[in-house]
């Protein structure tokens, strides 16, 4: 893992913000920059020193994780007297910190006691270094999408009538645990029939019967690292109408995949699939964006939206999920998670089965 280059990346933020330490509280964040798993801890950063603060539940696993990262035990203190010490230690008087992880409480506390310097709240500081994954990042993520390809193909598979969306939930988990897969951290999605028109439909005790579509969005987690991706299929001999619609949506897909390459905007690719979906008359019912960044979490940087402002790069690594959901009917979506490359892109869950219908 290259965690002292990624801690150089971000010490040199610092430096040209002219910040003299960043107090950093989310946890994948914190796993990101330090080996450590960041449960009940604040990441303290300068250019002096690193340390990870934390109670003594955690020392002994994070001395053995923590890379190029002192740990310090906050015993009788609090978390925010052990930052004013260190501050004081490194002579910090800019002390920049995670705006959207800490609470009104922890920052009114950390506040007084830092006394006269000065706390700056800054957004996506790291998330933004994280959006370009480096190669071990990657590997975990290929290994991530074979596995959820495997979940995928054992989904579809086992898929039929008279069963309920829970007992096909419950048995890609009893899968997964069985053959030493880890899930993503997103609950399964399987949905059928009318209920497939809900983006996010919880799974229920709702009876999949024949003759209608079920979607199954799902994921794995390798090394804290997800996957993301949906399909939908139709039991029985395919209906017109879901035909018309599937084939609208893998166009769509198929579409924006195309046009990936360093250097396009993500709201472009956005754009260009909407409007495939948008020229067939079912603009309307495509509910979400196009995708969204993958890697530590599901939803990362960057958005795959209207209103993104950001260019594709090599070695970000985003979802395609188009999708038509129509209320009292059903709905269609298919996704895969998609790697950039130099001059294009990889489709990273490429082993998992596509197709409009089983029987």
């Amino acid at each position: 893992m290259k965690y002292k280059d990624r801690q150089k990346k971000l010490i040199k933020f610092l430096i040209n913000e002219r910040l003299d330490a960043f107090l950093i509280r989310k946890k994948e964040n914190i796993a990101y920059l330090s080996g450590a798993r960041g449960d009940d801890s604040i990441l303290f950063m300068s250019p002096e020193k690193n340390t990870l603060i934390t109670d003594s539940r955690y020392e002994e696993e994070y001395k053995k994780s923590a890379v190029k990262c002192s740990i310090r035990i906050t015993k009788n203190k609090k978390p925010g007297q052990v930052m004013a010490d260190l501050c004081a230690e490194t002579n910090s008087r800019a002390i920049g910190f995670e705006a959207d992880h800490f609470s009104y409480q922890g920052y009114a506390s950390a506040k007084k006691l830092l006394g006269s310097r000065k706390l700056i709240p800054l957004t996506n500081v790291i998330e933004n270094i994280r959006a370009i994954k480096d190669e071990g990042e990657i590997q975990n993520i290929r290994q991530a999408c074979d596995d959820g390809a495997k979940l995928m193909n054992y989904a579809v598979k086992i898929i039929k009538p008279d069963v309920s969306e829970n007992s096909v939930k419950r048995s890609i988990e009893g899968y997964a645990l069985k053959n030493n897969l880890k899930l993503a951290d997103f609950n399964i999605i399987v949905a059928s029939g009318k209920n497939s028109s809900m983006p996010h439909a919880s799974a229920s005790d709702k009876i999949i019967n024949r003759r209608e579509m079920v979607t199954i969005d799902l994921g794995a987690m390798y090394c804290g690292y997800n996957s993301d991706l949906t399909r939908t299929v139709f039991l029985g001999t395919i209906n017109h109408k879901y035909l018309h619609i599937y084939t609208i949506v893998l166009a769509a897909q198929s579409i924006a995949i195309e046009n990936l390459k360093p250097g396009v905007y993500a709201k472009d690719i956005d754009a260009v699939s909407r409007q495939y979906i948008s020229d067939r008359g079912m603009g309307s019912f495509f509910l979400h964006s196009l995708g969204h960044g993958i890697g530590r979490e599901t939803h990362e940087i960057p958005a795959i939206s209207q209103n993104s402002k950001i260019r594709l790069a090599k070695g970000m690594v985003i979802t395609v999920e188009p999708g038509v959901y129509i209320p009292g009917w059903g709905g269609v979506r298919i996704e895969d998670t998609v790697l950039i490359t130099k001059n294009g892109c990889e489709i990273l869950t490429k082993g998992a089965v596509k197709y409009a219908g089983r029987n």
